[in-house]
């Protein structure tokens, strides 16, 4: 089992490419996106990059520690010397209050997918590509892109989206034996919009107890970027009102910025973007990564081990190695 296919260029999959090339495996990454980086993509505009997905990142195991540190050696990372503050809703009043902690933030240089693009390194990336159907032919997978073309010859497939996308795959393959839509709730919607604002806010990093908002980002101190706030709101709020248009959520985010800053300093949104599946469900539990190794199939993704882009990390890992593993145990018995 040599050639292995992985569907996502997010951060699982590109640390599960990473860690198949290292083990001599040919691998080819494929995504819908227009480039790699998943939910930790940021959207250029000519004054600079905007966060729309993941804000900042965390490294709490050894292995994550390792990764990290060798991207802050290699420039595409650097700490966010961010200010922590939470805001309170009360009786339609906003407030924010400083509350400092030591935890080290990470973010991405020049823009959150840096990391992602570096792991991917030498990776053959097909982009603007997706993939519609399998098709398991003997031994080997071959898959159908939406547009029509046709990439063969695979010895395993690696699935790193989304539960929700990764099922709808499956049944578009005629694949009904495996499912795994029993996984489908296990990430929930956000709406993101960036806002320009005169007057700041106090804090860099904002976490809120608020019916709106989950958190809002200053982006001011993040290398690269384009100084504005990104407001993301919460799992509730974004899914109620999922299908409104970017207008309304431009108006939201004007509004509950005003009620945070106390007046209108010369607030005015730039954009809004939609992520389907963002939070992980805090009430269900993780089901680590999915193996199919009879049919050569693996799933996996953040939503495996429980969200974070460090669980993300660690999933395209636990991934790599178990079709390693397969193909060692495969070996043996030949």
């Amino acid at each position: 089992m040599n050639r292995i296919a992985v569907i996502g260029a997010g951060m699982c999959g590109a640390a599960a490419a990473a860690q198949l090339r290292q083990a001599h495996f040919q691998v080819t990454v494929f995504d819908k996106g227009r480039a790699a980086g998943g939910r930790m993509s940021s959207k250029r505009t000519q004054w600079g990059y905007l966060d729309m997905g993941a804000q900042y990142f965390t490294a709490r195991t050894a292995e994550f520690q390792s990764q990290v540190q060798s991207w802050l050696n290699a420039g595409c990372a650097e700490v966010w010397n961010c200010t922590t503050a939470l805001l309170n809703y009360d009786e339609g009043y906003s407030a924010v209050e400083i509350s400092a902690d030591q935890q080290l933030r990470y973010i991405g240089t020049p823009s959150m997918q840096a990391p992602v693009k570096a792991l991917l390194q030498d990776t053959p990336v097909i982009t603007d590509c997706r993939i519609y159907s399998l098709v398991r032919q003997q031994q080997s997978w071959s898959l159908l892109s939406e547009a029509g073309e046709c990439y063969t010859d695979f010895d395993a497939v690696l699935l790193t989206t989304p539960p929700v996308q990764a099922q709808q795959l499956l049944v578009q393959s005629g694949l009904t034996e495996i499912c795994i839509a029993q996984h489908s709730l296990l990430l929930e919607p956000c709406w993101a919009v960036a806002v320009r604002a005169d007057a700041n806010l106090r804090g860099d990093a904002i976490f809120c107890q608020h019916p709106k908002l989950r958190f809002v980002s200053h982006q001011a101190k993040k290398t690269g970027r384009y100084d504005c706030y990104i407001l993301h709101f919460n799992a509730t709020f974004s899914r109620e009102n999922l299908e409104q248009p970017a207008a309304f959520w431009c108006n939201q985010a004007v509004e509950v910025l005003q009620g945070a800053l106390g007046s209108d300093t010369g607030i005015k949104p730039v954009t809004a973007h939609r992520w389907l599946y963002a939070s992980q469900k805090a009430e269900l539990t993780p089901p680590g990564i999915i193996a199919f190794p009879e049919q050569q199939l693996w799933f996996g993704g953040d939503w495996s081990n429980g969200g974070r882009v460090e669980n993300a990390y660690l999933a395209g890992l636990d991934l790599a190695m178990s079709v390693i593993h397969h193909g060692h145990r495969t070996s043996v018995i030949a």
